[in-house]
């Protein structure tokens, strides 16, 4: 990776445009509530769905050169809530976490920023380290 494209890279995780993604949400109450609050705050969201778990997170924010992964997911899976979030300010995110717990909601066990090592991961690499992570909190 050249100089350029990580100064592109960084500029693209800072931006102004705050964007989440979100990995298996039942259809329920609690999902609702939080698009609808994400939606109210000017966050953009995408819904990641199973086949797309194989593409670089790069690409599922929509950064310039990131390109989809030519690969088929047949066999990569995972069924945990995971949430990863791009662009946001400390006010942001310290208020989205408040929202959870302001509102009575169940927090979401995996969460994450995108940085400039995680935005060429895919998905299930961010979620096995994730709960790695989580595993290890528990201990």
């Amino acid at each position: 990776m050249s100089k350029a494209d990580f100064f592109q890279q960084n500029s693209s995780i800072d931006s102004a445009d705050p964007m989440v993604l979100l990995y298996n949400f039942a259809q329920d109450h609690r999902r609702e509530a939080i698009l609808q609050y994400l939606s109210h705050s000017g966050i953009s969201t995408r819904v990641v769905q199973t086949p797309e778990f194989l593409h670089s997170l790069g690409y599922l924010f929509g950064i310039p050169g990131f390109e989809p992964c030519l690969l088929f997911n047949l066999s990569h899976n995972f069924q945990e809530e995971m949430i990863v979030m791009k662009g946001f300010s400390h006010p942001q995110l310290n208020a989205f976490l408040q929202f959870f717990h302001e509102n009575h909601l169940k927090p979401i066990d995996l969460k994450a920023m995108l940085t400039p090592i995680t935005i060429n991961w895919n998905s299930i690499q961010l979620h096995n380290e994730l709960q790695e992570e989580h595993e290890a909190l528990k201990r």
